[in-house]
């Protein structure tokens, strides 16, 4: 092994756990985060084969932000310290405790950043965590059963949230109340780029989450494991009720899950040192990170440049072609989500089945932040089948808002390993001709649209509108017509000076 191959960050050791695995193992009814997050921390231990040396050696633990830290709460509480309950619970003392950031793209985006501490020698080896009980949550709420989730702790931690408004008041206001809202109006942009009808486009999004939940089916910790054909999720049984147009209930993440999932990182170096087997080591070769402004601040809801610059910085830093690649997983919290992707990396002869190695936030389960966690532990574990070809991460966080991609191999990188392999994250800008928060009045035209659905009954429609100057904006259209595609009608838009309301022309 080289200087430069001994610097390479290594995955070493990867682990899963989920409700019906500690119920099984430990007879635990009621499994909180930190129960999950930690049994995943042990079987990632014991998954590198050093468990013992390896757990003395870890200096770094990186827990990935709960949903209930992310503004979204429940009445059990949480630890006021994540990283440090895991660590406790893991039996483990590491120096350094971290949380994570808000977003999907979250655990991508600390790994990269990992990656380039361990080359530079400020930590030797580092745990990345995850876990949501919220499945837990709902069904303890359901039963009537108490559980206090709260823990102390008096040790120090870095806190890694970032102020991103991945939703604003504005948006808000428009009936943009939810993420299946905000990726409806993304979707639909999209089949309205493509100029397919709601039909044609309702069945390729149903062809591929049939090809997800295929995969799903494999999935030792799946939540929802299904092999649902396309024809079964264009119709409503088996509760796949219509939750808005585009999506029914089945083709959006679901949160009701109990899962943790870990990775733990060094450098080839230190895990030859530890004596870790070669074939355990899976090498990080690059990532990228990039980010795009809210929705109401970009001209084009059909495309995702943050996408498009981290998959193609990522390949090229890797040295590689996207025909290259082999295992891929792409966040799939929505199916625009990975179509995005998808075109990015342009590859039309690869099986749908072959872009997610979990199935996906709909069949395998949606753990809040740190469902790419779960990826990576499925990419490692499939690399370790077969390295004769590298794979890819695709992380997504917000509304495709942030975006976070790591191009992954069995071998280190035969240019050598520096720091620079990770791209200094892209902030793009507000597209000009965007006004946050714009009010408009006179004629506009429908670009996109989600339409929300309660038991059947159809609600205000949240319209992409472009205004006679071309400035683009949200509004609501009450009563839409449900038997024709809004797009591309024309409208007349009011303001309050809270709210754009439009009416048919």
């Amino acid at each position: 092994m080289t200087i430069s191959d001994r610097q390479a960050p290594v995955l070493i050791g990867v682990g899963e756990a989920s409700g019906q695995s500690l119920k099984q193992a430990l007879g635990l009814e009621w499994p909180s985060p930190v129960d999950l997050a930690s049994a995943a921390a042990k079987a990632a231990l014991t998954d590198s084969g050093a468990a013992d040396k390896l757990g003395a050696s870890i200096d770094c633990l990186l827990a990935t932000r709960l949903f209930y830290d992310s503004g979204v709460g429940h009445d059990y509480g949480s630890p006021n310290n994540f990283p440090d309950a895991i660590a406790q619970a893991a039996g483990l003392d590491p120096a350094q405790l971290i949380y994570g950031d808000v977003g999907g793209q979250s655990p991508q985006k600390h790994l990269n950043e990992l990656a380039v501490q361990l080359h530079e020698g400020k930590i030797k080896a580092a745990l990345l965590c995850g876990s949501e009980s919220i499945g837990t949550v709902k069904r303890a709420k359901k039963a009537g059963h108490e559980m206090d989730w709260n823990q102390p702790s008096d040790r120090d931690f870095v806190d890694k949230r970032t102020e991103f408004p991945v939703l604003t008041m504005y948006e808000f206001r428009h009936g943009i109340i939810s993420m299946p809202m905000a990726y409806g109006l993304l979707e639909n942009a999209r089949r309205s780029r493509l100029n397919m009808d709601r039909a044609s486009y309702a069945a390729e999004m149903a062809e591929l989450w049939s090809a997800f939940s295929s995969v799903a089916a494999t999935r030792e910790h799946a939540q929802f494991a299904k092999d649902w054909s396309a024809e079964l999720l264009l119709q409503d049984d088996g509760g796949n009720y219509q939750l808005n147009d585009p999506y029914r209930r089945w083709m959006v993440a679901q949160d009701a899950v109990a899962l943790g999932a870990a990775v733990i990182v060094t450098t080839a170096g230190h895990a030859e040192d530890l004596g870790i087997a070669e074939d355990k080591m899976i090498y990080l070769h690059s990532g990228a990170d990039a980010s795009v402004p809210i929705i109401s601040q970009q001209m084009d809801l059909s495309r995702s440049p943050a996408v498009e610059w981290a998959v193609s910085k990522a390949l090229d830093l890797a040295e590689r072609q996207a025909s290259d690649i082999g295992p891929i997983d792409i966040y799939s919290c929505f199916p625009v989500a990975v179509s995005l992707v998808m075109e990015a990396l342009n590859q039309p002869d690869r099986a749908l089945a072959s872009y997610t190695l979990t199935g996906g936030l709909s069949f395998f389960g949606g753990p809040g932040n740190s469902y790419s966690t779960h990826a990576i532990v499925a990419l490692v574990q499939a690399l370790r089948q077969d390295g004769s070809k590298p794979g890819m991460i695709s992380a997504n966080g917000g509304a495709i808002n942030k975006e976070s991609v790591g191009i992954y191999a069995a071998q280190p990188l035969a240019g050598g390993w520096s720091p620079d392999r990770i791209a200094t994250p892209n902030a793009l800008p507000p597209d000009e001709g965007t006004k946050p928060d714009h009010f408009a009045s006179g004629d506009g035209v429908i670009k996109s649209y989600a339409l929300p659905y309660v038991k059947g009954v159809a609600g205000a429609a949240t319209l992409w509108l472009q205004d006679a100057n071309g400035v683009p904006c949200i509004g609501l259209l009450d009563n839409p017509p449900e038997d024709r595609d809004l797009i591309g009608e024309k409208v007349t838009i009011t303001s309050d000076g809270k709210r754009n309301h439009a009416v048919l022309g």
